[in-house]
């Protein structure tokens, strides 16, 4: 019996390591082909080990094959990760792409907008100044000619109370002057007549001088509406540049947290390969394990046998004992495979919902980016269309403002330019004034005879009528210097308050060229003008030296002041 024993164990070591050599078995042999190896062994000791051999070869092979379904599963999660990155780049570089000529276009629009605003407001202002200069020269005509017609009114005025009083003194003279004296009346009567019409005409240059200016006030108006609305849309520009920096910097986080998914992506696929080469060598390492395990029981086994030399029944016996041993152990590797099976499955599933969801992250925040991009380029269009409709608006309102002001300028041309009527009129108020002057003559000589008759009547009229002649004109002269020069400082008044509030609310540009203004009204020195243009340029200039008073330069008030013409 032991004879044949160790010649079995001789053809076993002999035949284990041919059939793929002995570092291939571990490799493809499961716990379960190895019990089942050492069952069969210990049931059929005595038998041929043909069929342990083919049970352990249909084993190997069910595993081999296990185990390239298992790779074949693993190549393909492998090619489906490449086109995901494969596909996530194309994505980005679309992004950037997309991004890139996003920047471009609002660049241009932005460029486009600020010269067209530039323009526009370049435009505005010098028209302003142009028709602020044309209604200041033609209010200054018809204040000119109003100061006219009154000097004209107060010099009838008083050539009729000096013709009022000559006539009193007529009529304490003889009766032979009033038939002269009932002429006069008559020319008189003609004369307050048309200074009766002189003087619904000033009132009706009045009334055209205040419309005119009511005119001027809503132009005023409807200018600073405009800037108003400029204002405004200055202000939109700001709101949407700085929309567009918080897309910038949300587009920034989102690439950063795609770069930190990609990372885990890797982490997780790094993780998968190490668990796999971790299976596969705690697999190896305890088959090897195992088998050296149950060879060395094999081999105490059957030293024990050979110390206890015992009879068949007790062989018989220890074999039994011997396989239900070994069938329970077979139990506990089983259980122990399956235990480990379900392990690695479990993590294996782990692993694969955890690259679902990365993808369908990486997805859902691709389409969100994309919406966000979408709904931001919608958002920029519907903006400048409101700023197209804006601008369309204020050049309608520039072009009706414009017109009418041409209406408003041809109107008071109109009105100052005489027609023939009021040439006309003015001829025979002409005529009326030569009638006039030709009365004063016929009277100063009647007066002559009259005090050459009456020198004895009256020997003091001579020197009164003098008196009268040399007093009445000095004080009307007094009278209409003293009534020009206040009339002339009003104006001037009013004008320098005009230069000044534009001189100090517009911009440098255009404060420059309303330095001589400036100068002239208030009187300034060469050195001051100077002065002032040196300043100026200095707030324009981007780099340069800021001009220091000289000690020179003092306000000029000792030297003569002119009077404002």
């Amino acid at each position: 019996m032991f004879a044949k024993l160790k010649k079995k164990i001789a053809e076993e070591a002999a035949v284990a390591p041919r059939p793929g050599g002995a570092a291939r078995i571990p490799r493809s042999v499961s716990r379960e082909s190895i019990t089942s190896v050492g069952a069969d062994s210990g049931d059929d000791f005595a038998s041929d080990g043909s069929s342990s051999r083919e049970d352990i070869s249909s084993q190997l092979f069910r595993r081999n094959e296990q185990i390239r379904k298992l790779e074949v599963k693993l190549s393909d999660y492998a090619d489906q990760i490449r086109n995901l990155q494969k596909i996530k780049e194309k994505l980005e570089n679309a992004l950037e792409k997309h991004q890139d000529s996003s920047m471009r276009k609002f660049q241009e629009q932005n460029e486009a907008h600020q010269a067209s605003r530039a323009k526009m407001a370049e435009g505005m202002a010098l028209a302003l100044e142009k028709k602020d200069k044309e209604w200041m020269e033609k209010l200054g005509q018809v204040e000119k000619e109003k100061k006219m017609l009154q000097t004209q009114l107060q010099e009838m005025r008083e050539q009729s109370l000096n013709l009022f009083q000559k006539r009193d003194e007529i009529d304490e003279l003889e009766g032979f002057q009033q038939q002269e004296i009932a002429k006069v009346k008559h020319m008189l009567l003609k004369k307050e007549e048309s200074l009766s019409r002189a003087e619904q005409e000033l009132e009706a240059r009045a009334q055209e001088l205040t419309h005119a200016r009511a005119e001027l006030q809503e132009a005023r108006s409807e200018s600073s509406g405009l800037r108003k609305d400029l204002q405004d849309l200055q202000q939109q520009f700001l709101e949407l540049q700085a929309h567009r920096d918080e897309l910038m910097t949300a587009e920034t986080n989102a690439e950063n947290k795609i770069t930190a998914l990609e990372l885990r992506e890797q982490e997780l696929q790094t993780v998968i390969q190490q668990l796999s080469v971790d299976l596969q060598n705690v697999s190896l390492s305890q088959v090897r394990y195992k088998l050296t395990e149950q060879l060395q029981e094999k081999v105490s086994s059957l030293e024990n046998k050979l110390e206890r030399n015992l009879s068949g029944d007790e062989h018989v016996q220890e074999l039994i004992k011997e396989k239900a041993a070994l069938e329970q152990r077979l139990e506990e590797s089983r259980q122990q495979a399956l235990a480990d099976r379900t392990r690695h499955s479990e993590a294996v599933n782990r692993l694969e919902t955890q690259v679902r969801k990365t993808d369908l992250f990486i997805v859902s925040h691709n389409l969100s980016i994309t919406s966000g991009l979408q709904s931001e380029m919608s958002s920029r269009e519907t903006v400048s269309v409101e700023i197209a409709k804006a601008l369309e608006e204020t050049r309608k309102q520039r072009e009706e403002l414009q017109q009418q002001l041409e209406e408003s300028t041809r109107a008071l041309n109109n009105e100052h330019f005489p027609s023939p009527e009021n040439s006309v009129v003015e001829q025979n108020g002409e005529v009326a004034a030569a009638d006039v002057i030709q009365l004063q003559k016929d009277n100063r000589e009647l007066e002559q005879q009259v005090a050459e008759k009456n020198k004895k009547i009256r020997p003091d009229s001579e020197v009164l009528e003098l008196r009268a002649n040399s007093e009445v004109p000095n004080a009307s002269v007094t009278v209409t210097n003293n009534s020009d020069l206040n009339d002339s400082r009003e104006i001037n008044f009013e004008y320098l308050k005009h230069v000044v509030l534009k001189f100090m609310s517009c911009r440098e540009s255009e404060a420059f060229h309303l330095i001589k203004a400036v100068s002239v009204l208030l009187n300034f020195s060469q050195e001051e003008e100077n002065m002032l243009k040196e300043t100026l340029e200095y707030k324009m200039s981007w780099f340069g030296s800021k001009p220091s008073p000289k000690g020179s330069i003092r306000p000029s008030i000792s030297s003569p002041r002119t009077l404002w013409p």
